[in-house]
């Protein structure tokens, strides 16, 4: 209060502090890119992410960090074409950053050479990792990727993927800012009928995102952060921010119109609004801190950088924003009431019809709550049928993690590296590689032991082959004794066998054929790594801890939601209906993203919902829909506080609020079709989801289910037991949204 009331009468003085350091903030927010990597999307600690350490230490790579496939009209082997081949080798380990090559003309190794031995492979391994070697991918491939002779270069493998990707996510970033600032800006125009004052609330989310970016920067010190954290965080910060700032500021023109000038305007504003933002912040935190005791790092820099956005969305809502509108709302006011009085006549356009005591009053959203209090029965439970309807493909959900098919099929490293997958299933690591634990090889019994366990491994049903340091096998026999090549199996108290799959096989056939491979019995201990095995360790630890995420998050939401309103059943109600329209808008990605029945275009279809993003998609999509719920009840809560009238009340907070929530879903809904239109399939799905999410809850909900489950519950709404109403009095929360008393809790 008192802050707010210094800031409207010093607003030039907060303005330039607020500018400087948004100044010092933007060169870290610019070279944030940098420093993120694309990579992180599979779970720590486990079984999988264990061997794959053992591997690398003590084996190497299974798979080169970076690819070149060399492919010409003659064959790989004589000619010009080896001449070429070579050379191109040695260019590329005289490369800075380069560890290891391995080129077919270098090792003779048949596996780098395709069957029609038109194309061969030169695999690199990178000194550094995440954005040190995505750098160094980058200029290599500039320097060599390309016609060479009659041969032409062209690269794949995990970090050049992860390379397109950073690329591809940046240019999305850029496009879809600059395709969803008009329509904001339209949007709040229309709904605040003001140039002017419509730029404010932009203003506030570009400082937010731009904070967040300089933070991120500096996380990277500390923590692995996703490259995609930059273009959620965005989309989020970016709507929560003009969300938050168009709430400040309609209560402001509401207490203007009450009669007070433009400093009591716009301190109240901030006493009352400025409470529902901060527990609306407050609630999307604790629905982003669910992500955080999944153990993959995707998730975990996601959940970190949302939660530094929606903090600096509240506080650039509570400390920068009232600055801002002390010092424009008045003269905007003005100017903009001749400018669409004009604009109305010019065009004959009649005179909006709102109630003159509310600027904010829609006589849309009063008859949408009228009808609904009216009939809550039949109203209620058609809205419910919709939204059940919607969610009913759940049933049939499948799961995945993000492989190179997030890339559109158009671009050449996709292309190129579905071509090195199928001419070259050895050398691309698809298969399951085993480690052992064997303290001596040349034990009695040992050499026998690992035979057996091969060809055992090698009958299994969708194994390819197996080799290891006592041979090759295959179908369940030695096709061929060890020699000087298999001892690259034998590590330090630890061998390697290369369980290899069929050329194309894919999840979930992929983890079928895992299973059977964990099934046969191992005369000594042994962990499997491999892509295959890190997606399935990653969807059962995930699946192991979503209920603890889904009660850290839902009792989060559940408690805040009580303190701000002091009803119990209003509470589980907003989770409850949050639950509803998340699940029916998850429903609606399985037809599409799952299995493509809308011809869409743009994407692959997988068969399968990549998990992270689901995951991410139900905390924000959480968040949002109890930060509405938190607005809507405000309103309620002090116009039930004043007449004691469960009916009117509930039209009325309706009718004050309904624009705001128009508004504001629409904002999210504009910035996240905006993230919709990315390239990258996730990021896709993500955008498109949550934008469904937040339009079915803008409308069924909070249009019909909200009035007609309060209408239904009666006095019961605001009912609350003795110890948590005692409890709430003496935490200072039993305020109204106008910081006066609150009713005493029904019993």
């Amino acid at each position: 209060m008192r802050a707010a009331k210094w800031m409207c009468r010093h607003p030039w003085r907060f303005l330039a502090m607020a500018t400087l350091l948004g100044l010092a903030l933007l060169p870290p927010a610019i070279g944030c890119f940098a420093r993120l990597t694309p990579s992180g999307f599979t779970a720590t600690g486990t079984e999988s992410d264990r061997a794959d350490r053992v591997i690398e230490g003590q084996f190497g790579k299974p798979s080169a960090d970076l690819v070149f496939l060399v492919s010409g009209r003659t064959s790989m082997r004589l000619g010009e074409a080896a001449v070429t081949g070579r050379a191109l080798a040695r260019s590329v380990a005289e490369q800075p950053g380069v560890a290891r090559v391995q080129s077919y003309w270098d090792t003779a190794d048949p596996a780098l050479l395709s069957g029609d031995e038109r194309s061969a492979l030169i695999g690199v391994d990178l000194t550094g990792e995440g954005a040190q070697a995505v750098k160094a991918a980058q200029r290599i491939v500039a320097d060599l990727a390309g016609r060479h002779g009659e041969v032409t270069a062209a690269a794949a493998g995990p970090v050049w993927i992860n390379a397109e990707a950073i690329r591809m996510s940046r240019e999305d970033l850029r496009i879809a800012e600059m395709a969803a600032a008009p329509f904001v800006l339209l949007i709040l125009m229309v709904t605040l009928r003001s140039v002017a004052l419509a730029l404010l609330p932009m203003v506030i989310g570009v400082v937010s995102v731009s904070a967040t970016l300089a933070v991120l920067n500096g996380l990277t010190f500390v923590m692995p952060v996703s490259v995609f954290a930059v273009n959620v965080t965005a989309a989020l910060g970016f709507g929560l921010s003009v969300d938050y700032g168009l709430l400040v500021m309609m209560r402001s023109r509401e207490e203007m119109a009450s009669g007070a000038d433009a400093d009591a305007a716009v301190t109240l504003a901030v006493r009352s609004a400025g409470r529902a933002v901060l527990f609306s912040a407050v609630t999307v935190i604790a629905c982003l801190a669910g992500l955080l005791i999944f153990p993959v790092p995707f998730l975990r820099s996601l959940a970190v950088g949302g939660i530094v956005v929606v903090a600096f969305a509240v506080s650039t809502t509570v400390l920068v924003f009232p600055a801002l509108l002390r010092f424009g709302l008045l003269p905007a006011s003005r100017f903009d009431r001749r400018l669409f009085d004009r604009a109305r006549r010019t065009l004959s356009l009649p005179r909006v019809n709102e109630n003159s005591s509310v600027p904010g009053y829609s006589r849309v959203w009063a008859w949408l709550g009228t009808a609904a209090t009216r009939r809550p029965v039949l109203l209620g439970a058609s809205a419910a049928v919709l939204l059940l309807s919607c969610a009913m493909p759940l049933g049939r959900v499948q799961f995945g993690i993000v492989d190179e098919r997030v890339l559109p099929e158009t671009t050449q490293v996709r292309q190129t590296g579905e071509r090195v997958r199928a001419e070259f299933p050895v050398a691309a690591g698809t298969g399951l590689p085993m480690v052992m634990s064997v303290a001596d090889l040349r034990a009695p019994g040992v050499a026998a032991g690992v035979d057996r366990y091969a060809r055992r491994l090698s009958s299994v049903d969708g194994v390819a082959g197996v080799e290891t340091v006592t041979g090759s096998y295959r179908g369940g026999t030695r096709t061929a004794p060890p020699t000087p090549a298999h001892q690259r199996f034998a590590g330090r108290g630890a061998l390697l066998l290369d369980v290899r799959m069929p050329p194309g096989v894919r999840p979930p056939a992929s983890e079928r054929l895992l299973d059977r491979v964990r099934a046969v019995p191992a005369f000594a201990p042994r962990m499997i790594g491999g892509a295959t095995a890190r997606a399935a360790d990653t969807k059962r630890e995930l699946s192991r801890r979503v209920p603890l995420a889904a009660l850290l998050a839902g009792v989060g939401a559940l408690l805040v939601v009580m303190f701000f309103t002091g009803g119990l059943f209003v509470s589980f109600k907003a989770v409850a209906l949050a639950v509803l329209s998340l699940s029916a808008g998850m429903g609606c990605l399985v037809p599409v993203f799952q299995e493509g029945h809308l011809d869409v275009g743009g994407f692959t279809v997988t068969g399968e919902l990549e998990v992270s993003m689901v995951l991410l998609m139900v905390c924000v999509a959480l968040g949002l829909s109890v930060d509405y719920e938190v607005f809507l009840l405000a309103r309620i809560k002090e116009q039930y506080g004043t007449t004691g009238d469960n009916r009117s009340s509930i039209v009325f907070g309706m009718a004050c609020t309904g624009r705001l929530i128009s508004a504001s879903s629409s904002v999210v809904v504009v910035t996240m079709s905006a993230l919709a239109m990315s390239r990258i399939t996730s990021l896709k799905m993500l955008g498109t989801g949550l934008a469904l999410t937040v339009l079915l809850d803008a409308t069924l909900v909070r249009a019909l289910l909200v009035p007609a489950t309060m209408q239904l519950a009666g006095r019961a709404n605001w009912w609350l037991p003795e110890r948590l109403h005692r409890l709430r009095q003496r935490t200072g929360r039993a305020t109204d949204a106008r910081g006066a008393r609150s009713l005493p809790a029904s019993r």
